[in-house]
């Protein structure tokens, strides 16, 4: 599966697909000579559900655990600007 995809200056070469969840998905991929975790937000749509912006979302949740002590893995970057937004970690 092995693909390149550049988010906000950065290349990453994708290895694999992880897992896909309701919101988006996982992949590993290889920056910069270490191993990170993409993750692609999906919008699909959800007859039982009304999504907000997820990837604010995941961004609040992600700082809510983070405060709360739960050990997580660092958040390396964000691309805001794009739909379908992409982020690493």
């Amino acid at each position: 599966m092995e693909q390149t995809v550049v988010v906000n200056g950065t290349e990453y070469t994708i290895l694999k697909l992880l897992g896909k969840g309701k919101g988006g998905y996982s992949y590993l991929a290889l920056a910069g000579g270490s191993y990170v975790v993409l993750k692609q937000i999906h919008h699909e749509p959800c007859g039982y559900y009304q999504f907000g912006d997820k990837l604010e979302a995941e961004l609040r949740d992600y700082e809510r655990l983070r405060n709360v002590g739960i050990p997580m893995p660092e958040l390396l970057d964000v691309d805001r600007g794009r739909s379908g937004s992409s982020r690493s970690s």
